[in-house]
């Protein structure tokens, strides 16, 4: 009999969860098994993928493909990686063929992307979600990513990451989350520790729940469609950068026509950067904004964790079991989010 390593069983213990059912892309339930990527380990490859936007010039990529060599791992562009159509990295089918190729090419053991923008919602419709379950890899992103991640979370129960793009700020504060989620596997507690932003409690409280969010515009630009999850039992987390406090007021007003906030069990709100009034003598604040829409939640709001368009920013997972203390501000992971 064969015996396998721990990396050729892992994989085997990954599609047992799937079940004997073939599932499509339009069938996919909201509610499906939870499924793990495996850890990065030293030496694996990392595929980059650029689903949205492109590049504004070569040395994003070669910055970030030097970074990632340094730490030790191999890395595969995908065949947009340097490219740029208008404010996309490449035509709708051929950003989706490029994801795909990387989800399936069996040498890429996780995927990172280049940059936010705008486009990903415009390449759902062309993957294939069922080819997606069935190689689980770490997927990593955020910003314009928020749809790409929460629709593979939610349609096919694989915990994404919503983390740095490769034109980020990757500094030792957040490479030590990656490292510690995407390396070491550990439930670990996110609490701010430096003074990029300060905690502020709308609504008290303990609650638990399944981790799902990003970007309040992306999310919003998709809601109503067979992308997000049904959001019983659910935190969500959003952030945003340069929108005015009444187009997030009109955002999170749509959220709660929508029932969203009859439905979730807390809320986190992140980094909102620069998200501030042009003419702030007819406007309210965003903080006027957050305290008439949360005041008096029914479940536990705060505002100040460091997940956005931050410097110093936290790698969360997207479908994984959490728990969040609104006084504190504190969230923490129930199980690893990586076998």
């Amino acid at each position: 009999m064969k015996k396998f390593t721990r990396r050729e069983f892992l994989p085997l213990v990954g599609l047992a969860a799937i079940g004997t059912s073939c599932i499509s892309a339009t069938s996919v339930k909201n509610s499906p098994t939870k499924l793990f990527p495996q850890k990065l380990v030293e030496g694996d490859t990392i595929g980059i993928a650029a689903p949205s936007g492109g590049v504004k010039d070569r040395s994003e990529v070669d910055d970030f493909v030097r970074f990632l060599r340094n730490k030790g791992f191999n890395v595969k562009l995908g065949k947009n990686a340097y490219h740029r159509v208008g404010y996309f990295s490449a035509e709708d089918h051929s950003r989706a063929q490029e994801f795909m190729e990387l989800i399936q090419d069996p040498e890429v053991r996780a995927i990172f992307t280049t940059r936010g923008g705008w486009g990903a919602a415009r390449i759902l419709e062309h993957l294939d979600f069922e080819m997606i379950k069935l190689n689980p890899k770490i997927i990593l992103g955020f910003s314009d990513l928020s749809s790409l991640l929460n629709a593979i979370s939610s349609k096919t129960g694989l915990v994404t990451f919503h983390g740095p793009n490769g034109y980020s700020t990757w500094n030792d504060y957040s490479w030590q989350y990656i490292e510690d989620l995407l390396l070491d596997g550990e439930t670990k507690l996110f609490e701010n520790s430096t003074n990029d932003q300060q905690i502020v409690t709308y609504s008290k409280g303990i609650t638990e729940g399944d981790f799902y969010g990003g970007n309040l515009s992306v999310l919003t630009g998709i809601l109503g469609s067979n992308y997000l999850p049904d959001w019983r039992d659910k935190i969500l987390f959003l952030e945003e950068i340069k929108e005015e406090p009444y187009r997030i007021d009109r955002m999170l007003t749509q959220l709660k026509l929508n029932g969203v906030f009859d439905e979730i069990n807390g809320l986190v709100l992140g980094s909102f950067r620069k998200c501030l009034a042009e003419e702030p003598e007819y406007s309210f604040t965003l903080e006027e904004v957050f305290q008439q829409h949360f005041s008096s939640a029914k479940f536990p709001v705060f505002h100040g964790a460091q997940i956005g368009h931050i410097r110093n920013k936290f790698t969360v997972p997207i479908g994984s079991r959490v728990q969040i203390d609104a006084s504190k501000g504190t969230i923490q992971i129930l199980q690893a989010a990586v076998i």
